[in-house]
């Protein structure tokens, strides 16, 4: 097996090896320092209204006998009453009131009152208790599994509320893992959800999105059935149909992400094809103001197609307003994340084709990726520094870039304790020796970074890694080779 350091930037990689290349990249920076892009549970939390009604105290055990008392009330007034004051208290819980959740009758109680009450007020506040006790970071799915078949059951209320509560709910119980989202599927969720993806309800729309984006997780038996079900073409129909509704088209997008994260080849080709993408641009391409709730999920999806493979990129590339909206978003972000996730999408970018490198290029990507290297946090310094040695190796053109202004700061990545940060500034320092006329790299490390050399020689010492060895043995070799060559003369 060649060494990973020099499969990591090859001038030309095979589809496999390109495509390999950026999964891993993808799931380390999924891993690592991740910005919170998307909730995968959802609190229900009171309007204005309803906690101007709601005292705040802590849950006392007095509190909990008094709750199971209200609950079991024969009055329904009573119930409900106190599934308000549940529902309220649930959206912070103090360790009392989690213990009634976690080893208490709490979800007993809550589903009982599923089983027996009509579809209104009582069931809608029963849900939303269901709801948060689902978000809870301490609950794991096996303890609301209980619930499901009545949330499943209930996704086919004729209560608006209700069935749109009941899925909020199923969200927050597939965000729980691979068991949950399993467990739900074999309850017949699946094909409620996406039905309920296609009304032309707003509300219902986004929360049915919600929860198909946590359905749509890998691992997962079931997820080649959401190609089967059409779901990208509804999301193509539905973004038509809410194009004016931010809000809308942002939870669609959600969907889109996670499909193309998990998608094969072939499958990522049916997203291309179904017209949602295109809508997408061009609802960027319209609303230039958009914020970042819809342009967080649209750069994640447009990411994950261009980590597919070279063609794919290369038709995201074709599509007008792909490009320029990368370059915006990077030139002129709207949120921090926003700038993180366009910066990792042009990463795949210009790993690809010599075209597609040209036509960012063209587009005026390189002076704000220089810009980022110089002076933006580690974690984005880090993003722009992939594109920038993807450019010069693919393109060819590092000898075009402001050479001067980048050495110093590769060589601080030399100095780095991250080692993929430290392959990089090698790589970097290997093509400035080779594209650089007449030897010219040596000169240039000189004269913009003195300490380059003491950088590569103390790495040389102290690094337990033989491909980087090598490579920086023979940087130290060329760069003293000058030297002997100027003295023989």
């Amino acid at each position: 097996m060649p060494p990973r350091f020099k499969e990591l930037y090859k001038p030309h990689p095979s589809e496999r090896d390109a495509r390999s290349r950026r999964l891993t990249r993808e799931s380390q920076l999924r891993r690592l320092h991740r910005e919170q892009l998307f909730m995968g549970k959802r609190l229900r939390l009171r309007t204005p209204q309803e906690s101007e009604t709601e005292s705040e105290y802590e849950f006392t055990p007095t509190d909990t006998q008094r709750m199971v008392a209200e609950l079991k009330s024969p009055q329904a007034e009573r119930r409900v009453s106190a599934l308000r004051g549940l529902s309220a208290k649930l959206e912070q819980p103090s360790e009392e009131l989690r213990r009634f959740v976690v080893s208490g009758d709490c979800i007993g109680l809550l589903t009982g009152i599923l089983g027996r009450a009509e579809e209104g007020e009582e069931t809608l506040q029963s849900l939303r208790c269901l709801t948060n006790i689902a978000a809870f970071d301490g609950v794991s799915g096996e303890e609301v599994r209980v619930a499901v078949p009545y949330l499943v059951g209930l996704l086919g209320s004729g209560n608006a509320e209700v069935r749109n509560q009941a899925a909020w709910a199923l969200g927050n119980v597939a965000a729980e893992g691979e068991q949950a989202r399993e467990h739900l599927f074999a309850g017949g969720a699946l094909p409620l959800l996406v039905e309920m993806l296609g009304v032309q309800d707003a509300e219902l729309m986004q929360t049915a999105c919600f929860a198909l984006s946590n359905m749509a997780r890998r691992p997962s038996s079931f997820f080649d059935l959401l190609f089967a079900q059409h779901v990208p073409q509804t999301l193509a129909r539905q973004l038509e149909r809410f194009k004016d509704d931010q809000a809308c088209v942002a939870e669609l997008a959600w969907v889109c992400a996670y499909l193309a994260a998990a998608s094969s080849a072939e499958q990522l080709d049916l997203l291309l094809a179904c017209g949602a993408i295109d809508l997408i641009l061009r609802y960027t391409t319209e609303n230039t103001d958009c914020g970042p709730q819809a342009l967080l999920p649209i750069i994640r999806t447009l990411g994950n197609i261009a980590a597919g493979t070279d063609s794919q990129t290369h038709a995201l590339v074709a599509r007008p307003g792909f490009v320029p909206l990368l370059v915006r978003c990077i030139e002129s972000p709207v949120s921090r994340a926003v700038e993180k996730e366009s910066l990792w999408a042009l990463s795949s970018v210009t790993a690809g084709t010599k075209d597609d490198v040209d036509a960012v290029v063209a587009a005026g990507i390189i002076p704000d990726l220089v810009r980022i290297v110089e002076s933006q946090t580690f974690d984005l310094k880090k993003e722009a520094a992939y594109s920038v040695l993807n450019i010069a190796i693919v393109g060819k053109c590092l000898g075009d870039m402001p050479v001067d202004r980048l050495v110093p700061e590769f060589v601080d990545f030399v100095r780095s304790q991250d080692d993929e940060l430290v392959r990089m500034g090698v790589q970097f320092v290997v093509l400035l020796f080779d594209q650089m006329p007449e030897n010219g790299g040596v000169e240039v490390l000189r004269r913009t970074a003195p300490e380059g050399i003491e950088a590569l020689e103390n790495l040389m010492a102290v690094t337990d890694d033989d491909d980087t060895r090598a490579t920086v043995s023979a940087l130290i070799d060329r760069y003293y080779g000058d030297d002997e060559e100027e003295e023989e003369a």
